[in-house]
């Protein structure tokens, strides 16, 4: 074979980069795409966002109470919200005219202010007896499906509805009073309230007992657990148990 039959037999060779390969494989070869690891890492943290989104859109919405309060419940929560709104107006403009009194050395006011503020206190410190009207609550729990977090609620659910003193079973109900669990149901201030659990209320009837209706408010949360809840209204109550006054 001449040097020229030579030539011509290596050309293929060469023209495939010299691995046998033919130029369009040699193309392909360098055209395709060959991830690196930022572009890996890329990719990953795109699959992970498509799940979480999937998981946003396909997990059930949890419910809310309010889609599926009825009307007049709605209504009146707007009403006891008006309520609360009117007496909070009317206390400020009571104390900003006792501001200007007492700036004016008005001293019949000052001590008329002073004797509701003390009165006011010994009603908070228990020390007192309360007469007044309010709601009075009994929850029927022969089972013991009631707690002390379930009483719990329902005073706090009457405090913030207005109530301005509260005796739950034979305990009068302060600002440190505590609640707890034990073998003969709820306890409330070291004093066992059995399963008949009374609380009495002293406050404006109307916005407490529609506090408690409230759905998902404390009547449903005891039906709920089984026990019965039994609530009535009245003009005038007595809670007669106090504190003993503590000097320090």
């Amino acid at each position: 074979m001449n040097p020229e039959d030579r030539v011509v037999a290596e050309d293929p060779a060469a023209a495939g980069g010299g691995d046998g390969r033919s130029p369009a494989t040699a193309l392909l070869s360098q055209l395709a795409f060959r991830p690196s690891r930022p572009h890996l890492m890329i990719g990953l943290l795109f699959v992970i966002l498509g799940l979480l989104v999937t998981l946003a859109l396909v997990r059930p919405a949890e419910e809310e109470p309010w889609r599926t309060a009825r009307t007049e419940d709605l209504v009146q929560i707007l009403d006891d919200l008006g309520a609360r709104q009117d007496r909070l107006d009317a206390e400020s403009t009571r104390l900003a005219a006792l501001q200007r009194d007492l700036e004016s050395g008005s001293t019949v006011e000052a001590i008329a202010e002073s004797q509701r503020q003390l009165e006011a206190l010994q009603v908070i410190t228990g020390t007192t007896p309360v007469t007044g009207p309010g709601v009075s609550i009994v929850m029927t729990d022969p089972e013991g499906l009631v707690d002390a977090a379930v009483v719990l609620d329902a005073v706090q659910e009457l405090r913030d509805a207005g109530a301005e003193a509260l005796q739950v079973g034979d305990a009068r109900i302060v600002v440190d009073s505590w609640f707890a669990d034990s073998a003969d149901g709820v306890v409330v201030d070291g004093t066992p309230i059995g399963r008949t659990i009374r609380i009495l209320a002293i406050g404006d009837p109307d916005t407490m007992t529609a506090a408690l209706r409230i759905p998902g408010g404390l009547a449903d949360s005891v039906r709920t657990r089984g026990a019965d809840f039994a609530a009535s209204s009245a003009q005038s109550l007595s809670i007669s148990v106090t504190v003993p006054e503590t000097t320090n």
